[in-house]
């Protein structure tokens, strides 16, 4: 009797083990593992970003962005016409207890960006000149004003920067919220003379996603965002 009500006894432990381990799968397997966001200020500065993440395991995630330079509000008047292509990794920190995904909370995410671009820049000279031909006429396409004289030339400019984020994201319902700030280093093709703080512009240290240098060699860059998503 006693052995018969052992084996019961160790048959309703080992069960309700099992039920419980399968009631913990069935949990993580109905948490969100996708996110699609976008950054509102980007249209603002000329361009649309849309950002998809993507969950690999309670503290790890994928995210890729692609903006599209030229859809939104043209605030420096440049005409500007191209892509952004920004990926990373992320390192999330904190408790665990997660209701509907693991992405949320402290994280912190590497990541590489590249963009390419075309647009107008205020003329510098008609000329250009090199040591093996000498003075040249630009070959550059050029913008005419009213009155039929040159006022800007349509210049293509590409980067690529490497940037480390520190941000938090949160989960409200099946909406999401998310804060980042990062700091990295970045290469921009030259195509201006102009050099230093005080010859250039705001719009030529604005690089759709971040801002950094213009002047054809590394520098360091800086950039900020918010987002809000859905998630699914």
């Amino acid at each position: 009797m006693k052995k018969s009500f052992f084996i019961i006894v160790c048959l309703v432990i080992t069960l309700s083990l099992n039920a419980q381990n399968d009631s913990i799968h069935r949990d993580i397997s109905l948490l969100k593992k996708n996110i699609i966001k976008i950054k509102p200020t980007s249209f603002v500065f000329g361009y649309t970003q849309i950002t998809y993440e993507r969950s690999l395991s309670p503290r790890r995630s994928l995210e890729a962005n692609v903006g599209l330079i030229g859809i939104g509000y043209d605030i420096y008047d440049r005409d500007p016409m191209g892509f952004t292509l920004r990926g990373g990794y992320k390192f999330y920190f904190g408790e665990r207890q997660i209701k509907r995904s693991f992405m949320k909370g402290l994280y912190l995410m590497p990541e590489i960006a590249f963009c390419m671009y075309d647009k107008n820049v205020p003329l510098e000279s008609d000329w250009d000149w090199n040591f093996s031909m000498g003075a040249t006429k630009k070959s550059n396409t050029l913008i005419l004003d009213k009155e039929g004289k040159v006022d800007y030339e349509r210049l293509r400019k590409y980067y690529i920067a490497l940037i480390g984020n520190v941000g938090y994201q949160w989960n409200i319902n099946r909406f999401v919220i998310e804060f980042n700030i990062g700091l990295g280093l970045g290469y921009y093709n030259k195509t201006r003379n102009f050099e230093g703080f005080l010859d250039t512009s705001l719009d030529d240290e604005h690089h759709f996603g971040f801002n950094g240098g213009n002047d054809g060699r590394y520098y360091g860059v800086i950039n900020a965002n918010l987002k809000i998503g859905y998630m699914f």
